[in-house]
């Protein structure tokens, strides 16, 4: 499989997709993986190995129409079977669009809906502490069928030799590396994302007190008068310990340079990323028009804090948008006070300064929000094929119940790999009565019921989240619509098209009705809801295995007709088969489903028939 990844932005939103092309090469490792990018941030993505090539998106294909045309048939010519755009915005709209690729993956957007064949919606609220900037990035990976990996986060890869130059430069500098060196965001990317130089000098005094350091300023050459103004406001005794010169040349010797230090504080930026990447820890100064929930990433309180003018002056974000706070962010940085600040950062500087970062990892900063908890459970028996697939689906939810009715092949084998899952063998004797033992062992009291055949879309996985933490009370059941596959390809109409089963409800208020031996109906003791999004339903590969099952299905219905007592006669054999032919095929449309809709509505028939036919032959048994 061949992969296009897009993200045409800044330095930070490079990082934080490069987590795609990580999770992508680890769980499918004989995919090829290219990274689409502006090239001024190339640097952040060099000696990544989970990137097979990266493709240059030049600014001189901004300003010349002629020069996109050629890259984009350039883009075609690679013959993408993939493409996950990150950045949806019109350039990269164009780029999916031209590749050709079968699978397009972005957010779901009004412009650009039609593009993509998987809009995903963004969470709008996150589950975990990593920021919505990297949870959105992991919505997209799932439409590929791979679960979101919250210990996944964004690296840089710094070369030995690079390390040793950085490392030289401090002492050439005459730097101490013995005590905490800390480098110093002072500028931010834009006017609107600095923090007022007269405030920031103020920043470097706090740090400067809490105990003897080295600090260095990152700052780009276009930016040094700004630095020096800063550095001419901080006292006496902080600029003795500040080396202003001590820079890295290229983007690349500043990365190597920041790894050498201990910690970052500052504005928001690509710094601050660069730096996490590192696995640095990190105090940020949000600027007033910056959401903290999408980039305050691996905020812990530990060795990631974060401080926004919103946390101390909550009265001047009411009822305002987003384009008000951009427009007047350098105004309402003037109620940020360096005081507001100070024993905050202090505080923070301390803490971090008695802990021991040699054995530090980000992934012990990745904590879950508080929210409600989901069982997912499910019946299976010989689902080999389908069970590692279904498990990496399941991976949103808090618990993951598998009821196996000792199967045959290697499915219990499967399901033992997985640590996440908790395997209970159980002898089948019908749905109904399966399905409610399975319930018994769900912890929580939200209960999310699959088949083996199904998978949760991302929007559907979403819907599922925001629901249980925002249910009505009085709504204790969902259905959800499916989406019905045979031989992995959509089947449209034939009956399918308004096909919809109670898979999400709350397992004190149902149970499934035990007279019932197939097709199980659900008991509920309450209000239901319907979801907006569809489950797929991946039903048959073959059709030997969709008969078979229609067979295995008649048998236990005949079962069921056979304790009622009824009698088979020709209106059962012949009249009923037919009438769900015609029914599936003309009155639902499957004829518009063409062969495939000929094939389902012959063995919905068969289906039909062949349960009278074992109902006779267990008639014919008491003789």
């Amino acid at each position: 499989m061949k992969v296009l990844v897009i993200q045409q932005k800044m330095i930070g939103d490079v990082l934080t997709s490069t987590i795609l092309c990580e999770r992508i090469k680890k769980r499918l490792p004989n995919s090829e993986v290219h990274f689409l990018i502006n090239t001024n941030t190339v640097p952040v993505v060099e000696n990544n190995p989970y990137i097979d090539k990266i493709v240059y998106f030049k600014p001189a294909y901004r300003s010349s129409k002629l020069a996109l045309l050629k890259f984009l048939f350039s883009i075609r010519k690679e013959k993408y079977n993939v493409v996950i755009d990150a950045y949806c915005k019109l350039e990269s709209n164009l780029i999916s669009l031209f590749s050709g690729a079968k699978t397009k993956i972005s957010y779901s957007k009004y412009y650009s809906k039609s593009i993509y064949t998987h809009p995903i919606n963004q969470a709008k609220k996150p589950r975990y502490n990593l920021g919505l900037a990297i949870e959105h990035r992991l919505q997209l990976i799932e439409a590929l069928g791979l679960s979101s990996n919250y210990k996944t986060y964004p690296k840089l890869y710094v070369s030995e030799k690079e390390n040793k130059e950085a490392l030289n430069l401090l002492v050439s500098d005459g730097i101490d590396t013995t005590k905490k060196t800390i480098m110093v965001s002072i500028i931010g990317s834009s006017e609107n994302k600095t923090y007022p130089l007269n405030y920031m000098a103020k920043i470097v005094d706090y740090i400067a007190e809490i105990g003897d350091c080295n600090l260095l300023f990152n700052y780009i050459p276009n930016q040094i008068e700004q630095a020096k103004e800063i550095y001419s406001f901080c006292k006496k005794s902080t600029q003795e310990k500040i080396y202003f010169n001590t820079l890295g040349k290229s983007l690349r010797s500043f990365i190597a340079l920041m790894n050498q230090c201990d910690y970052i504080v500052g504005n928001d930026g690509g710094a601050i990323n660069m730096a996490k990447a590192l696995n640095k820890p990190s105090y940020i100064i949000f600027s007033p028009w910056i959401e903290k929930k999408i980039w305050a990433t691996f905020e812990d309180g530990i060795y990631h804090k974060s401080i926004h003018l919103k946390d101390v002056k909550p009265d001047l974000f009411i009822n305002k948008s987003e384009a008000y706070l951009k427009k007047n962010s350098i105004n309402l940085y003037q109620y940020f006070k360096p005081e507001y600040i100070k024993d905050d950062l202090q505080q923070y500087l301390k803490k971090i300064n008695t802990l021991n970062l040699d054995n530090y990892s980000l992934s012990q900063s990745v904590t879950q929000f508080k929210h409600t908890p989901i069982s997912a459970l499910v019946i299976t028996y010989n689902e080999e094929k389908n069970i590692d697939d279904l498990i990496e689906n399941l991976s949103f939810t808090d618990e993951i119940i598998i009821v196996d009715s000792f199967s045959t092949d290697k499915t219990i084998e499967k399901i033992k790999s997985h640590d996440n899952v908790k395997l209970i063998t159980n002898k089948f004797q019908n749905f109904s009565n399966q399905r409610n033992f399975a319930l018994e062992h769900a912890s929580h009291d939200w209960v999310l019921f699959i088949d083996a055949d199904e998978r949760v879309t991302p929007n559907l996985k979403q819907e599922i989240i925001e629901t249980v933490n925002s249910s009505s009370k009085e709504i204790i059941a969902y259905e959800m619509y499916r989406k019905f596959f045979f031989k992995r390809e959509l089947i449209r109409f034939s009956g399918w098209q308004t096909d919809k089963v109670f898979r999400l409800y709350k397992k004190q208020a149902v149970t499934y009705k035990k007279d019932l031996l197939v097709h199980e109906l659900l008991d509920i003791k309450g209000s239901t809801g319907i979801f907006k999004h569809k489950l797929l339903h991946y039903s048959f590969d073959s059709y030997e295995e969709y008969k078979s099952k229609m067979t295995q299905y008649a048998k236990l219905r005949a079962k069921e007709l056979y304790i009622k007592k009824l009698r088979p006669n020709a209106y059962h054999f012949y009249f009923k088969p037919f009438y769900r032919f015609v029914n599936h095929f003309i009155i639902r449309l499957g004829f518009l489903d063409g062969k495939k809709g000929a094939i389902v509505s012959y063995l919905s028939a068969y289906y039909v028939k062949q349960r009278y036919v074992e109902l006779k032959k267990m008639y014919r048994n008491e003789k």
